[in-house]
């Protein structure tokens, strides 16, 4: 669910936790005798964190809701009438970046600082890019940092203990604090890089699975679901190695879309054997599309 777009309360333009409090009948009225209701047993929230963005993906306090969207007292209240309903409600985590707004950054920016380490940066510049050309070094001060996506979100340092540490804590306050039952990790093939590999490395599996861990040791029954974008030879390696307990499947859903446009489906079943193959314990989510591709609409037509 995009809270922003989803049910507005107090009619301001803006959908908040509020709004889709009152609407969880309609997903699920925790009444098995009732079918009115969609039967919807979990949910995922976009990012509600504080951000100056309308995203949420550049946080700039990863303990504090939204104001648009409401309250941490808002939240908690939709968490309980959530859980009173069977619904189970997992947060989006954005542990590869933060915004150039967030404390964090502005005092890394100070050489020297307690933040320095918290974030990579280079006294030259770095000949590094992403696919495509596109510029992952941003000048700033006479330095340059990295942020994979773009200037407005700086990559954190995640090789440094106390980063990790502060990013711990974040999670264990969302699990206990605010009763959320897992995590969807944004951008989790990303995480750590080395040289000029900018995903999938090592350190990144070893970090996202001493995390899972943390997680597990807090709430044995919370969910640490992954972003990786990526072909199923490569996102099935995270739950192959313990990294994530599930990832969404990409390749999945582009066959389950064409084989809808094209009216055949023969690569659809090639791709649902291959997968059966590489996930052990089926620890991949079928989705259609999400937030970052075109509507499935449009794809498919009318």
């Amino acid at each position: 669910i995009y809270p922003r777009s989803f049910a507005d309360s107090n009619r301001d333009g803006i959908g908040d936790l509020r709004g889709l409090t009152g609407r969880l009948d309609q997903l699920n009225d925790g009444d098995p005798t009732t079918t009115d209701d969609l039967g919807v047993t979990a949910l995922w929230l976009m990012p509600i964190a504080a951000s100056p963005s309308y995203h949420g993906y550049d946080v700039m306090d990863y303990e504090s809701v939204a104001a648009d969207y409401g309250t941490n007292a808002d939240f908690k209240a939709l968490v309980a009438a959530a859980h009173a309903r069977g619904i189970r409600v997992i947060v989006d985590f954005e542990v590869n970046h933060t915004s150039i707004a967030h404390p964090w950054f502005q005092d890394s920016r100070i050489r020297g600082s307690d933040h320095d380490a918290w974030y990579v940066w280079s006294d030259t510049q770095p000949s590094v890019v992403a696919p495509g050309g596109r510029p992952v070094w941003h000048p700033d001060g006479g330095r340059w940092y990295y942020g994979y996506f773009w200037e407005g979100m700086p990559d954190l340092n995640l090789r440094y203990p106390p980063v990790t540490a502060a990013l711990d804590d974040v999670a264990i306050f969302w699990l206990t604090e605010m009763g959320v039952d897992g995590f969807r990790l944004d951008a989790a093939r990303h995480l750590i890089e080395d040289g000029d590999a900018l995903e999938n490395t090592a350190a990144t599996f070893d970090w996202l699975g001493r995390f899972r861990d943390v997680v597990h040791a807090s709430r044995t029954d919370a969910l640490v679901l992954g972003e990786v974008w990526d072909a199923t030879s490569m996102a099935s390696r995270y739950i192959r190695e313990g990294s994530l307990d599930l990832v969404f499947e990409f390749d999945l859903a582009a066959q389950m879309l064409l084989a809808v446009r094209s009216g055949n489906a023969g690569s659809l079943v090639l791709t649902e054997e291959a997968i059966t193959t590489a996930y052990p314990n089926g620890g991949y989510g079928r989705f259609l599309s999400n937030h970052d591709q075109d509507r499935t609409f449009d794809v498919v037509g009318q």
